[in-house]
C-alpha cells in the first residue's frame, strides 16, 4: 500500500463584470498577466502536513509553468487556532484566493467562501466524479463550498495472526458491533498471555467514534440547531448503544477503552496487547512499520449496530475559494486543471499519503485494487456530517474523562439518567464556548 499517515446565476461578489453565466460559454478567466494567486494552508510540526504544503508547492510551480504571468504564493496560518485565524484575516478582506484546510461549516453559513456550483454548471461540468456523501457535506444551503479533499473514514485494524490463532474468519463486508463485540471475547480467549494482560479489542471512547455508534441507530448527538446535546446524548437509542458498549466492556473484559484513535490504539496493536482497534485511514502504515506488527495487519469494513444502518464518521478538508477573492476565476482555472482533472500528476503525488476523492483518478491509478485502500474508498459512500464540525466545542467535552465513568453504570436506563445529568452540564459549556466566540 502507498504510504498512509494519519475532500445559475452568478452575482457581481462572485464573478466579478457580470451578472450571471452564459450556459453556452465557459467561464473566462481574466487577464493572467503578473497576477499573483494566494493560497493560504494549516502549518504545524506534522510530517503530513509538511507533505501536503510540499505538494502544493510543486503543482502550484507547475501551474505558473502552464500559465506565464501567473504567480501563487503559499501562506501559511498556525493550525492550532486556523478557523479563528482564518475568520479574523477573511473578515479583514486580506488577500486570499485559495483555502485548503479542515471543512468550516459555520465559516460556509456565514458566507465566507464563494459558491463552486455556478463554476461546475458554466464548464458544463458536474460533481459526478466525486463521492456524493462528501460533497453533501461541504454544501450548505445548496452551495457548494469547497472541493472534499483527504477524507478519513473509521475502519477495523486487526491482526490476522490473532484471527488465525482463534480460528476466526478475517470480518468482512456487513457485519455488526454485536459480532465486534463477540469475536473480541474469542481473540483475548485465543491469544492469552501468562503474566500480561490480554484484550480481543480496543475502541476510542471519544467523539467520532460515539456519535458513528449512535448514528448507526439514525440518532444525532446534537440538535438540528447545533446549541444543545440535551434530547439527543440522553435519548433511548444513544444509551442503549452506550450501555452495549459497557456491558461488552465489563462483562467480558476484551475489551479495552482508549482515550484516542491515534497513539493509545497504535501501542495496544504494537505491544501486542490487543488483536483488533477502530481508527481513522492513514494508521495503517504505521503498523507495517513496526516489527511487531508488519505484515500481519489488515482492514475490515466498520461494522453497524445489528438493528440499524450503516455510517461512517468521515472527517474531511476542502479546497475553497473565499467569497472576499477577486480572483475567482483564476482560482477555479486551478482548481479545474489540478484538483479536478483526473489526468493531472497532483493526483499520483498526494495518494502517496491521503484519500483521493476522484473516482476517475482513484480508477487510473488503480488505487481500488489495494485492499486496504478498497476498505476505505467503499466507506466513504456512508459518509456522514459529524456533530463536531456544525459544533466544534463539542469534542472536548464528549470524552472518556466526562463521560467514561457512564460505561460503568448497570443498566440502559441509569445510562440514560447519567447522560441526561451529563448532557444538562454539556449544554452549559457549549452555551458558555458560544458567549466566548462573540
Amino acid at each position: 500500500m502507498k504510504k498512509a499517515v494519519a475532500m445559475y446565476m452568478i452575482c457581481g461578489a462572485l464573478l466579478s463584470g457580470c451578472s450571471e453565466v452564459d450556459d453556452n460559454k465557459t467561464v473566462k478567466v481574466e487577464e493572467t498577466k503578473n497576477q499573483e494567486l494566494v493560497l493560504l494552508m494549516p502549518e504545524n510540526t506534522s510530517g503530513s502536513v509538511k507533505y501536503r504544503i510540499d505538494t502544493f508547492q510543486k503543482h502550484a510551480k507547475q501551474f505558473e509553468t502552464e500559465n506565464p504571468g501567473v504567480r501563487i504564493k503559499i501562506e501559511k496560518l498556525p493550525s492550532q487556532n486556523f478557523q479563528k485565524d482564518l475568520k479574523a484575516r477573511l473578515n479583514e478582506g486580506k488577500q486570499t484566493d485559495l483555502i485548503f484546510s479542515p471543512f468550516y461549516p459555520l465559516l460556509a453559513e456565514e458566507g465566507m467562501f464563494a459558491d463552486l456550483l455556478p463554476f461546475f454548471k458554466a464548464d458544463r461540468m458536474t460533481t459526478d466524479d466525486l463521492y456524493e456523501s462528501l460533497t453533501k457535506m461541504a454544501t450548505t444551503k445548496g452551495k457548494l463550498n469547497g472541493i472534499p479533499m483527504s477524507p478519513a473514514p473509521l475502519a477495523v485494524y486487526y491482526n490476522k495472526e490473532w484471527f488465525d490463532k482463534a480460528g476466526i474468519q478475517y470480518p468482512s463486508g456487513d457485519w455488526t458491533w454485536e459480532q465486534y463485540f463477540d469475536i473480541s471475547i474469542k481473540l483475548k480467549s485465543a491469544n492469552a498471555v501468562e503474566g500480561k494482560e490480554i484484550f480481543g479489542s480496543t475502541i476510542p471512547f471519544e467523539s467520532t467514534f460515539l456519535e458513528t455508534l449512535v448514528q448507526s441507530s439514525g440518532t444525532s448527538l446534537l440538535s438540528p440547531d447545533n446549541s444543545k446535546v440535551s434530547g439527543y446524548l440522553d435519548s433511548r437509542p444513544v444509551s442503549d448503544a452506550i450501555a452495549l458498549l459497557g456491558h461488552q466492556m465489563n462483562t467480558n473484559n476484551a475489551i479495552k477503552i482508549v482515550d484516542s484513535m491515534g497513539n493509545p490504539t497504535l501501542y495496544e496493536m504494537w505491544g501486542g496487547n490487543a488483536g483488533m482497534t477502530v481508527s481513522l485511514y492513514g494508521m495503517y502504515s504505521f503498523l507495517e512499520q513496526n516489527k511487531a506488527t508488519a505484515g500481519k495487519t489488515a482492514v475490515a469494513p466498520l461494522p453497524r449496530l445489528e438493528t440499524g444502518k450503516k455510517v461512517n464518521g468521515v472527517s474531511i478538508q476542502t479546497l475553497s475559494v473565499p467569497a472576499i477573492s477577486k480572483q475567482k476565476e483564476l482560482a477555479w482555472k486551478f482548481m479545474k486543471g489540478v484538483i479536478l482533472n483526473s489526468d493531472s500528476a497532483f493526483h499520483k503525488d498526494w495518494s502517496r499519503q491521503e484519500l483521493l476523492t476522484s473516482k476517475s483518478a482513484i480508477q487510473k491509478l488503480g488505487q481500488a485494487s489495494d485492499p486496504v485502500i478498497k476498505v476505505f474508498l467503499e466507506e466513504l459512500n456512508y459518509a456522514f456530517m459529524l456533530a463536531s464540525y456544525r459544533n466544534p466545542a463539542l469534542p472536548s467535552l464528549l470524552t472518556k474523562k466526562n463521560i467514561g465513568n457512564i460505561l460503568n453504570t448497570p443498566s440502559s436506563a441509569a445510562v440514560q439518567t447519567a447522560l441526561t445529568e451529563a448532557a444538562y452540564t454539556i449544554d452549559q459549556q457549549l452555551a458558555l464556548a458560544k458567549q466566548q466566540q462573540k
